[in-house]
């Protein structure tokens, strides 16, 4: 604002943000979240088809965290990290979101405290799916549970594949579709996850059918990378994992 004031010969405002910074706590959350809202549906009703991934939405999950004043309320609504001294460290939320790829509005978010695992948040997002989407996510979110869960919300999703999965792809049954794919079927877990209640786990189907993908990253000068992809979908010629609309592009695109 500043710059284009300067070549207009106009005026040049105060670079103080103090007025921008007490009108902007005076705004009621509600007002905010209310906001937030609208403009992600707003710019989601003008999303055409070639906006689309092989004509569906994909939305994105990740979690972060923010840092905030170190007030009493705030350390006792958000308290600091344990790692460290008290009186040394500010009170620090986790925040879960998802967002569009096609718009780049974030369409849900939830926030807790620190020590809240991202998988926690994300099972408090899947409701903000519409049906039909894709959600891409990190190996945070690449579990059995939540492959289902989001499944059930007649939706479909990429992860990269977790390492703490190894052990239980290696007892899965295989069928290679080529060199570097293969539809697995994946076993419930023997034990109960920490994070299901005995209902949710009881819930869960014996076996879960899924779709491994791995891609080689080449950097010149630099060993070469792979990455392991899990998915629920599960038909190669509609969703191909080479060409423009492929799969690994698609990630790329993203990861970039």
């Amino acid at each position: 604002m500043i710059a284009w004031l300067t070549a207009e010969n106009a005026p040049i405002a105060s670079c103080d943000t103090s007025a921008y910074c007490q009108a902007r706590k005076r705004l009621p959350e509600k007002l905010l979240q209310q906001l937030f809202g609208t403009v992600a549906h707003s710019l989601e009703q003008k999303v055409t088809t070639e906006h689309l991934w092989c004509g569906r939405h994909v939305k994105v999950i990740d979690g972060t965290t923010v840092s905030m004043p170190d007030t009493s309320c705030n350390q006792l609504a958000f308290p600091q990290s344990t790692n460290q001294s008290p009186g040394c460290g500010f009170p620090i939320a986790k925040i879960g979101a998802i967002f569009s790829i096609a718009t780049g509005a974030a369409v849900a978010v939830v926030i807790d405290v620190l020590s809240t695992h991202d998988v926690k948040l994300a099972r408090l997002l899947y409701q903000f799916l519409n049906p039909g989407d894709i959600l891409l996510g990190d190996c945070a979110f690449c579990s059995y549970a939540d492959l289902i869960f989001i499944q059930n919300y007649s939706c479909d999703a990429i992860f990269r594949l977790s390492q703490a999965r190894k052990n239980q792809v290696e007892r899965s049954r295989r069928k290679p579709l080529s060199s570097f794919e293969s539809i697995e079927v994946w076993h419930k877990p023997s034990t109960r996850p920490k994070g299901l209640t005995p209902e949710e786990f009881t819930s869960l189907p014996k076996t879960l059918t899924v779709r491994v993908i791995k891609y080689y990253i080449p950097s010149p000068g630099y060993r070469t990378k792979y990455v392991t992809l899990v998915t629920t979908l599960l038909d190669p010629k509609v969703y191909p994992t080479t060409g423009s609309f492929g799969m690994n592009v698609a990630i790329k695109k993203v990861t970039n």
